[in-house]
């Protein structure tokens, strides 16, 4: 234990210091047009290959490179990560403008502008952060606890991570516990699916759809909070259905079959 204890410390503390050095090297040296601020997205892709060769080598690269391009996984991974968390956005929306908070139109986006968005909703934020929080750290502590103890204790450690965002009130509270939730959720996929790909899918679609655009429909801040409040409330009857359906291991099978090569 004492040995994943000290990667995935080695591992988060070079993902915070990335990814918020333009934060700290504000607040430390001063203002200058070199800061990354508020995050640097790519702090966990920096991050994890860095501390895997710390710790465990090339040995420890080829392997996490091998897991990175598997992509095959069940039909119905991919299905529920695309259309899971969409029918979670669009649900949100209806309630949320059910409550009486104020709307407005959608984005007026042509195909030229969907199309730009899609890689750069990728780099700022799922695939970074996929393919190191869950295709490092998740599957290296699943090794020795529970997938969904390992989740969990993933989903604090990215509340952290998201923290210059907290503190200047760039996201909403609800998000920080929906992070946890959803950290279940990803793991669920991920070990279901045997592939990181669904886990960027799922988080993709989030920031795609979610935050880039139906999410906009929301026009106030205060409505804002209730869309956080009731998305966040829908992940976590999510990640309560899956820990009961499926048990510590995410898979409803013996922990030990878990982690897989």
């Amino acid at each position: 234990m004492s040995s994943i204890l000290y990667r995935m410390a080695v591992f988060f503390g070079l993902a915070y210091a990335f990814t918020w050095f333009g934060w700290l090297g504000q607040a430390l040296f001063g203002p200058s047009d070199w800061w990354m601020l508020p995050m640097n997205p790519l702090g966990p892709l920096m991050a994890a290959p860095l501390a895997i060769w710390l710790t465990e080598g090339t040995v420890g690269l080829k392997a996490w490179g091998k897991r990175l391009i598997t992509f095959r996984a069940p039909v119905w991974v991919y299905a529920v990560a695309f259309f899971g968390p969409l029918a979670i956005i669009l649900g949100s929306v209806g309630l949320t403008a059910a409550t009486g908070a104020g709307t407005q139109a959608l984005p007026a986006l042509g195909v030229l502008d969907f199309l730009l968005l899609i890689p750069i909703a990728l780099i700022a934020g799922p695939g970074p952060e996929e393919v190191s929080f869950r295709g490092y750290a998740q599957h290296e502590m699943q090794k020795q606890m529970s997938p969904l103890t390992a989740a969990l204790i993933i989903g604090l450690a990215v509340v952290i991570w998201h923290a210059p965002l907290l503190l200047i009130g760039e996201m909403a509270w609800p998000w920080a516990i929906c992070i946890v939730a959803v950290s279940v959720v990803y793991a669920w996929l991920y070990n279901q699916g045997g592939s990181v790909w669904p886990v960027v899918t799922v988080h993709f679609v989030v920031n795609y759809f979610g935050g880039e655009y139906f999410g906009q429909i929301i026009a106030t801040p205060e409505g804002q909070l209730v869309y956080a409040g009731i998305y966040c409330a829908i992940c976590i009857a999510w990640a309560a259905w899956i820990a009961w359906k499926f048990g510590p291991s995410l898979t409803g099978s013996r922990p030990s079959r878990v982690a897989f090569a």
